[in-house]
């Protein structure tokens, strides 16, 4: 660190967690960011999303090492406090790890805000973690449903001038394409779209002149290779691109569809108009993605009661097919 930098207002935000939340944590991150204009601001998280991370503006540098800070016992804790040099640390995310490092700051000059959320408050994580932001002085200290903030990936553009990995060229999607984020086989059957839904759903994009891509981890080969095979022309790319690829072809897709997972609450932040298929007789409004373009929530007692024609009529209503003339 430069003496310039050691000037300056030091903060540290620690966050940890499923992509789901590290999507979401982006949105009060940025909060943070407006109010520090002028201050150094490090994240300390797990390594596991580093890789995306480290892109991210709000943070001058990011520190992967919570999991080493959080095992240290309390007296080496509270010596690392007290020698931190931080003005003010922020936990978003409410873990045992921060919450040892929360103890151990008690004893420190260093102001602690916690602004988590809870799975046992009412409404929707960002507006719980834009309110207690508002508590610390950061804005309003209540928001109604759909109020806060969203998470904002635009600045993913920035980091695709540099590299052509995260532009669609780069996987072949030279036209108007839609991304399919399935959930995996780790998630329980009654709350997976078929496979042969995923399928159909290929089939009338193809005749809307949009191509399906399939993306996920190795745990969603199964259901690429299926809708891959038996629709020509949908493109099977899971396994294939990491997250801030991903993201980069969500900030360009025409749409996207999955279950409630992590990818995409990323697809819907980087910009992309999304359905979400979710089992249960209610939409889930306090856990739904969120983003700067419509996310259209669609639900039912069994998920296989939603098909392809449905799904398809709910992108349109979501502005999915906006710029194409030939789906209207």
């Amino acid at each position: 660190m430069s003496e310039d930098e050691a000037d300056k207002e030091q903060i540290l935000v620690i966050h940890e967690g499923a992509l789901t939340d590290v999507v979401r944590m982006l949105a009060p991150a940025k909060m943070i960011r407006d109010h520090h204009r002028k201050a150094r601001i490090t994240l300390l998280c797990g390594e596991e999303y580093e890789g995306l991370l480290k892109h991210c503006p709000y943070f001058n540098a990011v520190e992967t090492n919570l999991d080493d800070t959080a095992k240290r016992n309390f007296f080496d804790r509270l010596k690392a406090a007290r020698n931190s040099g931080f003005d003010v640390i922020y936990d978003l995310c409410g873990s045992e790890g921060a919450k040892k490092i929360g103890r151990a700051v008690r004893f420190s000059k260093t102001r602690w805000v916690s602004a988590a959320p809870r799975s046992d408050r009412p409404g929707h994580p960002l507006e719980q973690m834009a309110a207690q932001l508002g508590e610390a002085g950061l804005g309003p200290t209540r928001y109604l449903l759909g109020e806060a903030p969203p998470p904002d990936l635009s600045w993913i553009d920035f980091v695709a001038k540099r590299s052509r990995t995260l532009e669609p060229a780069y996987f072949g999607l030279l036209g108007r394409y839609a991304l399919f984020a399935p959930a995996g086989e780790d998630v329980l059957p009654a709350q997976r779209w078929p496979k042969e839904r995923w399928a159909s759903l290929a089939h009338e994009l193809l005749e809307a002149g949009v191509e399906p891509v399939i993306v996920g981890g190795p745990n969603t080969r199964e259901v690429g290779r299926y809708v891959a095979h038996v629709t020509p022309g949908a493109r099977d790319l899971t396994g294939r691109a990491n997250l801030i690829q991903l993201a980069g072809l969500g900030r360009k897709a025409s749409c996207a569809f999955g279950e409630a997972a992590g990818l995409l609450h990323l697809m819907a932040a980087a910009g992309s108009p999304a359905v979400l298929f979710h089992p249960g007789e209610n939409a889930p409004l306090e856990s739904a993605p969120r983003g700067l373009s419509p996310t259209l929530l669609m639900h039912a007692p069994t998920l296989a009661q939603i098909n392809a024609k449905e799904a398809v009529q709910a992108m349109r209503c979501a502005g999915g097919f906006a710029d194409a003339s030939n789906a209207a």
